[in-house]
């Protein structure tokens, strides 16, 4: 992943308040993000995603398979 892409999936993130962002105001810059409740509410939904794909598509060649 870019640090392009990072960022742009981190502040989307944060603008759908899955995610809390917290600046430092540091030089270097320093930055932490932490899920919010609504963030943590999620988390069953991706946990569920995540028991259905091993359920139903178990080894990496099957993924591969499926992508084509």
């Amino acid at each position: 992943i870019t640090p392009r892409v990072l960022s742009r999936e981190l502040k989307a993130l944060t603008q759908s308040g899955l995610i809390d962002r917290k600046d430092f105001g540091e030089v270097p810059p320093k930055v932490e993000y932490r899920l919010t409740r609504k963030g943590k509410s999620f988390v069953p939904v991706v946990a569920a995603i995540r028991e259905w794909g091993e359920r139903n598509l178990g080894e990496p060649a099957a993924l591969a398979d499926a992508a084509e």
